[in-house]
């Protein structure tokens, strides 16, 4: 019989597996980096054999394409119909702050695209997931922002530095021992471009409904 899902239940326990053994992953990429991230280390993190994990994944390349995968999954913060719902440019950049950028799970991520420097296959297999991730940021800044006086493409130039200034902060905050510094190196980004930006009243999909 199939499992609730769908799926046989061969199929639904090697989903089960890949996804424990991804997130073992993500754990060893966060606390000892992407050298160290070997394979028997990941299978004892997960509470495989080294065996049973490359049954899945027979090498480490394959392993962080999958990892990669599943990181550049994530969802994105969704502009909530409540009262929590961010008010102004500075709580919504905030908000992409605690609860996308400075978090294992991007710092992870992070690790694997510095391993791309140098891996020119793992680039390779990567490298089309990744220019379609930042296309849907760029669509995701469009879809939360508008711009003051200038155009979409302002806003689009705003949010990719934006992203590259956070993507340097979550590696610097790692080595800093006042993390209140790098809060104050965003409200000071923050300040400056809030003049050319306003959050947009609704969603595109929502002032079509």
């Amino acid at each position: 019989m199939d499992s609730p899902e769908g799926l046989g239940k061969q199929q639904a326990k090697s989903m089960r597996v890949r996804k424990e053994i991804c997130e073992a992953t993500i754990n060893c990429l966060t606390k000892v980096g992407y050298a160290e991230t070997s394979l028997q280390r990941v299978a004892k993190t997960a509470g495989f054999s080294k065996g049973a994990l490359q049954h899945h994944f027979p090498t480490k390349e394959d392993l962080m394409v999958a990892t990669a995968d599943r990181l550049l999954e994530r969802p994105f913060i969704k502009r909530r119909k409540t009262e929590n719902r961010p008010t102004s440019v500075e709580d919504e950049i905030m908000l992409q702050w605690h609860k996308l950028t400075n978090t294992d799970a991007y710092l992870a991520l992070l690790e694997i695209l510095i391993a791309t420097r140098t891996d020119q296959k793992l680039q390779d297999r990567i490298k089309n997931k990744l220019a379609d991730w930042n296309d849907a940021l760029d669509q995701h800044a469009l879809s939360t922002f508008e711009p003051i006086q200038g155009t979409n493409e302002d806003v689009v130039a705003i949010a990719t530095m934006t992203r590259s200034l956070m993507r340097g902060l979550v590696i610097q905050d790692r080595y800093s021992h006042d993390p209140e510094k790098t809060l104050d190196l965003i409200h000071r980004w923050i300040a400056f471009i809030e003049p050319e930006l306003a959050l947009r009243s609704c969603d595109p999909e929502e002032s079509s409904n």
